[in-house]
């Protein structure tokens, strides 16, 4: 193979490290990323690159991924006809291509009108909301090769050592400008399929202008599948809801969505859930709700503090939910008890979904807690090599996890490296759904086993690749210090103790904000494109 093509869906934090680590892969197999003490500024290009046509794919109009946040959310809850709301195939669907697109070009693409809803129900803005700021430190916020930036280990910083979303946003900007990464990304434009042909990947995309929609294909040697888990909302099955929804249509939000205060104001909310997320939302709705009730199914495993959080003063705790009665306005739990709310808030995760793909990466019980299958060290697909993933594992560390697949795909693709064989991989796959079992938590390292997981793709990195952890291995002990931080800044929100402009300063240009942040889509004036 004389020239090497890629295709990476998804120009977030996975597909961007992807993106960069291809275009610092030697033709020979070696990389520029030899000096872990150095920053991208000072890292080479190859003269001789191993890729030669790099593309990005990316459905929003800017790369960045969750850290290019719009003010405007997606749907607060998916539309009311679609009544299979916990079904990932269903709230976000396949969308079937027009007649004519086999011969269409980027240049010459078959151009069609598109409906309001097919463009929304990407769910492809961001669910970060404006005065949001990060739960990992800065550290650990960045790849192994950007900056951590002098101005936020100031420990006189009220959020230290995390940083605002606005802060981390910045640095995804400038590292994308500065990189001149956006020469290899082509926003707007969505993957709707990813088929094998003739020994090629078979891409079709879907360019957004305006009212139209511009259908064209191309093809490429390797495919990395970028597009992240933190995209399509997860809304648990309970019985009533989709009738409680009909009756109550403004009264729930997913998480996602979250943006105004001044909707929860003097309200009665339930927040469901039990994750960082739902800490995250408590701590700014308690102080100006009239009440909080959080319902949760069970211990949180990843921030040990949350469980104590999720008891404390101004929360009152409730099981899982048994059903909604849609008739009387009230929400019945498991123990019996029964509530009535004004706004309940939906803070329960988000799908892995790959609605491009037919047969690969297939999803083991779908839902929040999912698993994907058929791949080896969750990086690459084991009936075929050519087609990889990266963000798959779930960590503290993500972004040093993210770039030591990233570096695996270059070591394999560039000819370094070869993977073992099938069986072996395989038997690798079995192996550890014995010991961690058949859900999310066959993807997830915590910061001190994230060394196990990056170490044990350093074998396939391209030659003279240094190892992502080889500095901050050895400071993972400021994520648990970080730990700490967290829950005193939970509780000094949560209590009134700490304003929301000490840590976000853009909460006092926010603040004033009426009415819903979520879009608003008639589903009676649009179709439902789907196969």
């Amino acid at each position: 193979m004389t020239s090497k093509s890629i295709a990476i869906i998804g120009a977030g934090p996975a597909g961007l490290a992807s993106l960069y680590e291809f275009l610092h892969t030697n033709k020979d197999g070696s990389s520029t990323l030899t000096d872990a003490s150095k920053t991208y500024k000072d890292v080479p290009k190859p003269k001789e690159p191993a890729f030669t046509k790099i593309i990005a794919f990316e459905q929003k109009d800017k790369a960045g991924g969750i850290w290019a946040p719009s003010e405007t959310a997606d749907f607060n809850f998916p539309p009311q006809e679609i009544a299979e709301y916990h079904n990932p195939a269903k709230i976000r669907p396949t969308n079937q291509a027009p007649q004519g697109i086999e011969t269409a070009t980027l240049e010459n693409s078959v151009a069609v009108e598109h409906n309001e809803l097919i463009n929304e129900l990407e769910w492809s803005r961001s669910g970060v909301f404006p005065f949001l700021f990060t739960n990992i430190p800065t550290r650990f916020t960045r790849y192994s090769y950007l900056p951590n930036e002098e101005e936020y280990l100031n420990k006189e910083r009220k959020i230290y050592p995390f940083l605002t979303q606005q802060e981390l946003s910045q640095r995804f900007s400038t590292f994308i400008e500065e990189e001149g990464l956006n020469e290899y990304i082509r926003t707007s434009s969505t993957v709707e399929s990813v088929e094998k042909a003739n020994g090629k990947w078979l891409i079709t995309i879907r360019k957004k202008q305006g009212n139209k929609s511009h259908w064209y294909t191309e093809s490429f040697d390797f495919v990395v599948v970028a597009n992240g888990h933190y995209t399509v909302p997860y809304i648990p099955h309970i019985d009533g809801l989709v009738e409680y929804h009909a009756k109550f249509p403004t009264s729930l939000i997913h998480a996602k969505s979250f943006r105004n205060l001044e909707e929860f104001k003097d309200k009665q909310v339930l927040v469901v859930g039990g994750s960082i997320s739902t800490t995250n939302i408590l701590q700014y709705v308690i102080p100006i709700a009239k009440s909080v009730t959080n319902s949760k199914r069970g211990p949180h495993g990843v921030f040990p503090w949350i469980n104590d959080a999720l008891v404390s003063k101004g929360i009152e705790p409730k099981g899982p939910i048994h059903h909604f009665d849609a008739e009387k306005d009230e929400v019945h739990f498991a123990d019996g008890s029964v509530g009535k709310y004004d706004k309940i808030i939906f803070s329960t995760g988000y799908h892995y979904h790959f609605p491009f793909l037919r047969n690969e990466l297939k999803l083991i019980n779908p839902g929040n807690l999912s698993r994907v299958g058929g791949l080896f060290l969750n990086t690459f697909d084991q009936q075929d090599s050519t087609l990889g993933a990266v963000g798959i594992t779930v960590s503290q560390l993500n972004f040093h996890t993210i770039e030591a697949s990233a570096a695996a795909l270059a070591g394999v693709w560039s000819g370094a490296k070869n993977l073992p064989s099938l069986e072996e991989q395989q038997e690798w796959e079995k192996k550890l759904v014995a010991e961690r079992g058949d859900s999310l938590l066959f993807h997830y390292y915590n910061h001190h086993q994230a060394k196990e997981y990056v170490d044990a793709l350093a074998p396939y990195f391209p030659t003279e690749r240094y190892n992502p952890l080889e500095v901050d291995g050895a400071l993972v002990g400021e994520v648990d210090e970080g730990f700490d931080y967290l829950e005193k800044l939970f509780y000094g929100l949560k209590d009134g103790k700490i304003r929301i402009e000490e840590t976000n300063p853009s909460y006092k240009a926010i603040s004033n904000e009426k009415g819903p942040a979520g879009v608003v889509v008639s589903v009676e004036k649009a179709e439902l494109v789907s196969v």
